[in-house]
């Protein structure tokens, strides 16, 4: 960088014949670059022909675009800033838009009144260079904070890592660290309590000015078990997402923050009464997913409150990993819980003779498995 400020810098001064005494700024300009330093890149990303005229008076903004390649690829100076007085430069000869002109984030903190364009703009470029940064989606590689300036790395997307929102190696420094005094969690002096290390953005949207803002991507942090069953195939996973069953009761996270819809809601079966007694669906089934078929439980807890292994991959009637087993008798899923059926008991016993094909033809689930 510091390399190419006084290439940029002699190019000019040499092109344009300018004398000592206009060159000064430019100079003081380098000196402090050499004597700050910054940042080494591998090439350049764009040419001193890309930065076009501008690089005359704006040596501090156009220095970043050369380094990084800009505000973005097809985003040249003259995108942002429209000609206000063709054919004359000075003091407000270009236009300033506001951010929102192209983005739809909120400010940080948001606010429910909006701000206005200066305010929009101090806003957005406390944490972003608009004119290029070494680090990821265009983050200062220096924060102003309480009147300090902080160094800033930012290349990674990783909740709690060097370079990430949080450092763990040096708390207290990461990008979502460096300005929270009174948060419950990572806060600038390496103070607060436990929290997710996973990305921040998965909580914290940027079009919401970081609020918290769940959605079917967030709900892993809290419910890993059930999104692991959730990512097997099954009629449910393929049909909604979580939101499906659970809309949402209060925005924050937190323990009853979304519902837990009925399953009849949406089915219409009867639910299995042996003796008259209801079973709730949750005793056969885990809505949210099994390795077994019909997202009948791979464990589960029997009449007698036992629990037992379960597997259930065909529908063939009297046969291994089906409602009744051939090779173990009393272990199959219609079997685990009948003590005093004619047929097909938990202990293996029961008369020959009874059917071995499906089940299901004469003991229908919408019927709740009463025979026909």
């Amino acid at each position: 960088m510091r390399f190419l400020l006084g290439q940029v810098l002699a190019e000019r001064l040499l092109l344009d014949r300018v004398s000592p005494s206009k060159a000064r700024p430019a100079v003081a300009v380098l000196m402090l670059a050499l004597l700050v330093g910054a940042p080494a890149v591998g090439a350049r990303a764009a040419t001193i022909e890309q930065a076009g005229a501008c690089v005359n008076c704006h040596l501090s903004q156009t220095a970043p675009l050369l380094e990084t390649g800009g505000h973005a690829a097809v985003v040249d100076c003259q995108s942002c800033h429209a000609d206000r007085r063709p054919g004359q430069v000075g003091n407000n000869h270009r236009s300033i838009p506001r951010c929102t002109d192209c983005h739809d984030e909120a400010g940080h903190p948001p606010r429910t009144k909006a701000r206005g364009r200066r305010a929009e703009i101090r806003n957005c470029s406390r944490c972003h260079d608009v004119h290029g940064s070494t680090n990821a989606v265009l983050v200062r590689t220096t924060m102003r904070v309480r009147r300090r300036f902080i160094p800033m790395r930012f290349d990674s997307v990783a909740g709690a890592a060097p370079g990430g929102f949080t450092n763990p190696e040096a708390p207290g420094t990461g990008l979502c660290e460096v300005c929270h005094r009174t948060t419950r969690y990572y806060r600038a002096d390496g103070s607060g309590e436990s929290h997710f290390t996973a990305p921040c953005a998965d909580c914290h949207d940027h079009h919401a000015g970081f609020q918290v803002a769940t959605g079917p991507d967030s709900c892993p942090l809290c419910h890993e078990a059930e999104a692991a069953r959730f990512a097997l195939p099954s009629g449910h996973s393929s049909t909604f997402e979580c939101t499906g069953c659970h809309a949402e009761i209060e925005p924050t996270p937190g323990p009853g923050h979304r519902a837990i819809s009925p399953c009849a809601a949406c089915h219409d079966n009867a639910t299995h009464a042996p003796g008259g007694a209801a079973l709730p669906c949750a005793q056969c089934h885990e809505p949210h997913g099994t390795a077994n078929l019909a997202l009948v439980r791979e464990e589960l807890e029997t009449t007698q409150e036992t629990r037992v292994p379960i597997r259930f991959d065909s529908l063939a009637g009297q046969a291994d990993g089906s409602f009744a087993s051939l090779s173990a008798p009393g272990s199959g899923i219609c079997e685990v819980c009948h003590t005093t059926t004619a047929f097909y008991r938990a202990d293996g016993s029961g008369p020959a003779g009874h059917f071995t094909l499906s089940c299901l033809p004469c003991h229908r689930h919408s019927d709740g498995f009463a025979p026909r």
